[in-house]
């Protein structure tokens, strides 16, 4: 078991390496930038040189920052409750022998992995067609936080490994859809202050991974019921649906 750790911190030194070499700290000082990709980066970016401290307050008084806020926190409630507690399902919850758990688990993140990319497709051909860009946002969101609600709600009654998997494998298709939504918002409303916002909904969505797999583990203490685990996500994935489609907002608010 020592190598899956010793493979993923190689991984991360690989990253890393190419990390350094690729990376510059702006456009203009890339090898590798052509013209034409300049003028479209520098055309409706922020000032490079920008000093001034971020407007805390008014940041914090909007309802479009703290539905991003909530959708990464509401987001990532379901994403830490299937990375901690996907495999212990399949095994003790389905009775799929230790062996085989790995094979089952990582159907998921492969769909994860791929509808990612599909769905900044999605967003990017969307605003081609000349859709608002809240309209993007709240229909893609839609879809990550609605789908996934709807699939977790009945999944834990499923008592077969390979529809159960088939089922979160779906959830996570519809989860990708969030690459659209919520993830990028930060620079739609505050293309200056990207980072910090990115810094902000960062930080909410770490919460859950302290007390999201806490209380899942809880619930299961106290009831047995894989499907309360699953369907407490679901609610958690339903509030920030109705929050987010309440307050986003795709335009530039602060700069």
């Amino acid at each position: 078991w020592q190598w899956a750790f010793y493979s993923f911190g190689l991984f991360g030194v690989i990253w890393f390496a190419i990390w350094q070499y690729a990376v510059t700290s702006y456009p203009d000082n890339h090898p590798g930038i052509s013209k034409q990709e300049r003028e479209l980066i520098s055309k409706d970016a922020a000032p490079s040189d920008a000093t001034e401290a971020p407007p805390w307050k008014v940041l914090l008084s909007s309802p479009a920052v703290w539905a991003i806020i909530i959708g990464h926190f509401c987001s990532n409630w379901g994403t830490y409750v299937l990375l901690a507690w996907l495999p212990t399902y399949v095994n003790k919850g389905l009775n799929v022998d230790f062996a085989s758990v790995g094979i089952f688990a990582m159907f998921p993140y492969i769909a994860a992995f791929l509808f990612f990319n599909i769905a900044g497709v999605i967003a990017d051909k969307l605003a081609q067609r000349g859709w608002q860009t809240t309209t993007i946002r709240k229909s893609m969101q839609a879809i990550g936080f609605g789908g996934p609600a709807i699939i977790l709600m009945f999944v834990g009654y499923v008592q077969s490994a390979p529809a159960a998997i088939a089922l979160m494998t779906l959830a996570n298709v519809f989860i990708a859809f969030s690459a659209g939504g919520f993830i990028v918002n930060h620079l739609d409303i505050a293309p200056r202050y990207a980072g910090v916002l990115m810094g902000l909904s960062n930080t909410a969505g770490t919460i859950p991974g302290i007390i999201g797999i806490y209380i899942s583990g809880l619930i299961l203490g106290w009831t047995g019921s894989w499907a309360l685990v699953f369907q407490v996500a679901a609610a958690v994935y339903f509030f920030g649906l109705i929050f987010y489609l309440l307050f986003a907002s795709g335009k530039r608010l602060f700069d």
